[in-house]
């Protein structure tokens, strides 16, 4: 697996289109406010409308889309555009609209009267037979007095309703804020677009899923402008960083700008005093800055400009005040036109105004190092190393590796060499990483900081560049080697928790055993021993006793420990103990907020390896299609990270999940990928990962008996290796085919073996099918929905409902019915064996599994090949299946299967 990349897919490939025009973007996440306008639209008593926001909102699209959703044909709709040239020319925007010559007058003109009886005879020149005419303004804050006092006198007189719109934070002309005054007009603001709404108009705009961090980075530097965001989007397109990856757009590298989009922030800006000038700058390299620092720097009027001309706000932090930009791009073009001379020159006057206020703030030490480098400052090798290991705490790597290779290079030694390792190791350099350790020198007896970097190492062997025997051999020599007591037991402590994580319990045993001896263990030695138990525990189902070892734990290291990695494992392992605890809603809130510290730290491996969590909760719950995205974006983010070695078991679990949906040849290009590129490493995961897609396969091709067979073979195997958990998931699985298969005795001895309230349930569940006993499996229903695993619910309620219908309890059977619909359409409507059973009573098994298949498009030569029969066989059941269906072509059937789902060619619109 290692070094393998794969080059991003051109964006026409998975996208409707390569470069969207802006009429192309769909009008997305203004739902709520449409429907508002349309109200408004329809009230007698207000005859305008304005529509306010600031440039590039989507004002103008908005009104469009109203006045296409609200015009009738009997209703005239004029358009008019204010500008800035036809503000000098007296009712210079609506000129196109008015007669071109006046009728002559004795005595002075009514004026107003006058053109607005000419609007008005025109619309009954046009046979408007029907409600009023629309008169559509654009721009209307930039209108002339004698236009705008039109307007207003239209809507007084009434006869014509008025569209504006206006940019908000502007002066307006008078009589068009006397519109809103008098109540003649309704006054609706539209803000930015939320995170959430710019996602699904990138996925709709684009044809496909989007990667979480790229959507939530183009909102952030967006501000949820749909203009800017056009523009940023056009920059991706043109630069290639905006592309397709594992099948999911994601944008790599820095931020594009287009010059038109910087001419546009430009004149946003404007043209600034130099003094001004130059403390936008500074805000821009760095902010967040407090008001105090900004102030020394620049002085409280140029502040006080600032703020006049909008541009910056200010945000509370505990009881300090930071300022920022007003808009993320102001920083992004601020950036690109400031000069590297005063570039350099600022970054040094930012560091020294930070170290004047003596760096009292968690971050000021990373922030200062990293404008020490900014300005070529690089004297100091010591700070700059204090500011590498500050940056490998709290995550930032990229930029500690930066700060550790400056160290090295102004001469730091060994300790920075140490920190530049930790770094690489953890951005997805393991063989840079190991060149550094390897470096590193050795003693007989070693300090603290030596035995750190054996540790250090041996974590890099086994994580980046998967050699767990070496990374165990690794720790082995080094404990034999030295004499002190306490150190010798923090290092059998870590080769505890790598024996284990490779499921090799004899030599766990061993290693932790050694550990023990120790008479006074260490913190860290405490620590890795907690952390080796918890994934022994969890291994063999006591997933309870698993996370009160885990919390112990967290209590010890708090993210303190001098491995970076044994923090965010014990957090990885407790999400995963949670989620087989009946913990899932907990599950769940760990993982997102991991997943948002590690977006926060731009640390790329986190954020993939949490994602792979989040879709394996979301597939414990039953939301198959949120699973399948969330391990979707996974493999995109680790397609080129190392860090963590786990991608042939991401593909695994996600070759399951498309195996659950139904969609077999995708789980078969994933499963025959992930043994490509299958790891040495996490042996304590592999069954997961490897053995529990191919009985779903097989289910998925209609081959239920064979998909139970092959998970009773796979749950031996599992027994031998002593995994129980994955044991009881594997033999569960036939029960959930509904296959007769023996598997209720030995999940009755697991659940005794084990804590998991799951494997019980599992236990009970293939009691109650071998009894037949209707009520028994209701019980179990419930049982599955109250810790939160929706499917198996479902499934449960399948099976209770044949069982009621074989025993004639009609009543109890539709109920039972009823039941397993509605959880099956809180899963996102999946159609597994049980499921698709209880939604078709009317197919036999076989016209079931044919139609299955028949549903996703697959040709009946195909399908008699899959099956074992023959085409004309296939043929003939899917007949009888149109025929007790309802339905005359594969797509039809699929929408019948589905319940009124979306078809598998909008799966990549959903969230």
């Amino acid at each position: 697996m290692k070094g393998q990349k794969e080059r991003p897919v051109s964006p026409g490939r998975l996208g409707r289109q390569a470069h969207p025009s802006p009429r192309s973007w769909p009008l997305t996440g203004r739902e709520g406010v449409l429907s508002e306008l349309t109200s408004l639209m329809g009230d007698p008593a207000r005859p305008g409308l304005l529509i306010m926001g600031p440039v590039g909102v989507g004002k103008t699209r908005l009104a469009r889309e109203l006045l296409a959703r609200t015009a009738v044909s009997q209703r005239r709709v004029l358009t008019a555009s204010a500008t800035e040239s036809a503000a000098r020319i007296p009712f210079g925007a609506l000129a196109h609209l008015l007669p071109t010559t006046l009728p002559t007058t004795s005595g002075r003109p009514n004026l107003l009267r006058m053109l607005a009886d000419a609007l008005l005879a025109d619309a009954l020149l046009a046979d408007v037979r029907e409600g009023q005419q629309i008169l559509f303004v654009d721009d209307a804050h930039l209108l002339d007095d004698g236009s705008a006092a039109l307007l207003l006198h239209l809507a007084v007189r009434r006869g014509t309703q008025i569209v504006l719109t206006a940019r908000s934070g502007v002066p307006m002309p008078d009589a068009i804020e006397a519109l809103v005054r008098g109540d003649y007009a309704a006054r609706v603001d539209l803000p930015p677009l939320d995170p959430d709404s710019v996602g699904r108009l990138l996925e709709r705009t684009l044809g496909g899923p989007v990667q979480t961090s790229t959507a939530h980075r183009l909102w952030q530097s967006s501000g949820g402008n749909v203009l800017w965001l056009q523009q940023l989007v056009d920059a991706g397109f043109a630069s290639g960083t905006l592309a397709v990856v594992a099948e999911v757009w994601r944008w790599q590298g820095p931020v594009q700008l287009s010059t038109q989009l910087v001419d546009l922030v430009s004149r946003r800006i404007g043209q600034l005093p130099s003094e001004v000038q130059r403390a936008a700058e500074l805000l821009a390299l760095g902010e967040p800055l407090g008001v105090t620092v900004l102030e020394q720097l620049t002085g409280a009027a140029v502040m006080d400009e600032l703020d006049l001309r909008h541009l910056i706000v200010s945000e509370q932090d505990g009881r300090r005040t930071h300022l920022r930009l007003a808009h993320p791009l102001y920083g992004e073009v601020l950036r690109r036109q400031t000069p590297p001379h005063r570039r350099q020159r600022y970054c040094r006057d930012l560091a020294e105004a930070i170290q004047r206020t003596g760096m009292h703030r968690r971050e000021d030490l990373t922030r200062v190092g990293g404008w020490r480098l900014e300005s070529g400052d690089l004297t100091d090798p010591h700070f700059l190393l204090s500011a590498a290991e500050r940056a490998n705490v709290t995550m930032d790597f990229a930029l500690a590796a930066r700060l550790a290779q400056a160290s090295c290079d102004a001469g730091g030694g060994a300790p920075a060499r140490r920190a530049l390792a930790v770094a690489l190791g953890y951005t997805g350099h393991g063989v840079q990483a190991e060149q550094v350790h390897s470096g590193l020198p050795q003693t007989v007896t070693p300090e603290r900081a030596e035995l750190q970097s054996v540790q250090l190492r041996a974590a890099n062997i086994y994580l980046s560049l998967d050699r767990p025997a070496d990374a165990v051999a690794l720790l082995r020599r080094t404990e034999e080697t030295i004499s002190d007591e306490a150190a010798r037991a923090e290092l059998a402590a870590l080769q505890a928790i790598l024996l284990a994580t490779q499921a090799d319990w004899p030599a766990y045993a061993q290693a932790i055993t050694r550990a023990r001896r120790c008479v006074s263990p260490n913190t860290p030695t405490i620590l890795r021993m907690r952390y080796a138990e918890c994934v022994d525990l969890f291994s063999h189902g006591r997933t309870g006793a698993a996370l009160q070892v885990i919390e112990s734990a967290l209590a010890i290291t708090s993210g303190k420990d001098d491995l970076p990695m044994l923090h965010t494992g014990l957090l990885g392992w407790l999400s995963n103990a949670q989620a087989f605890s009946g913990h899932l809603r907990e599950a769940k809130a760990t993982a997102l907020a991991q997943y948002q510290q590690a977006h926060d730290s731009q640390w790329v491996g986190n954020q993939g390896l949490w994602q792979f969590y989040l879709g394996r909760i979301a597939n414990r719950t039953g939301l198959l299609r949120t699973a399948r995205r969330h391990l979707r974006e996974a493999a995109s983010t680790l397609r080129d990270d190392t860090t963590w070695g786990q991608q042939a078991l991401l593909l695994g679990e996600w070759a399951t999940t498309e195996a659950q949906i139904g969609d077999a040849a995708k789980a078969r290009a994933l499963l025959d990928q992930a043994h490509l590129v299958r790891v040495e490493s996490y042996r304590v995961l592999h069954i997961l990962a490897f053995q529990m897609a191919q009985p779903w396969i097989l289910a998925a091709q209609g081959r239920l008996r064979d998909a139970a067979r092959q998970a009773i073979r796979a749950a031996e195997d599992a027994r031998h290796q002593q995994a129980l958990l994955w044991e009881a998931e594997l033999l569960h699985l036939p029960v959930r085919l509904g296959q007769s298969a023996s598997v209720a005795a030995r999940l009755a001895e697991l659940a005794d073996a084990t804590d998991a309230p799951h494997i019980a349930i599992y236990a009970e569940h293939a009691g109650a099918l071998a009894a037949r006993d209707a009520a028994s499996v209701e019980r179990v229903c419930t049982a599955f929905d109250t810790v939160g695993m929706h499917l198996h619910a479902a499934e449960a309620a399948a099976h209770a409902a044949r069982l009621w219908s074989r025993n004639a309890h009609t009543e109890h059977a539709q109920r039972a019915t009823d039941h397993c619909h509605q959880l099956a359409q809180h899963c996102e409507g999946v159609m597994t064996p049980a499921v698709l059973a209880c939604r078709t009573p009317q197919l036999t098994d076989r016209e079931r599994d044919i139609a299955r298949l028949a549903a996703t498009g697959q040709s009946s030569q195909h399908i008699a090949g899959q099956l074992g029969i023959t085409v004309r066989t296939v043929d003939n059941h899917l007949y009888r299946v149109y025929r007790k269906t309802g339905v005359t072509s594969r797509k039809e059937l699929r929408n019948v299967l589905a319940a009124g789902l979306r078809a598998s060619s909008d799966d990549a619109m959903e969230n």
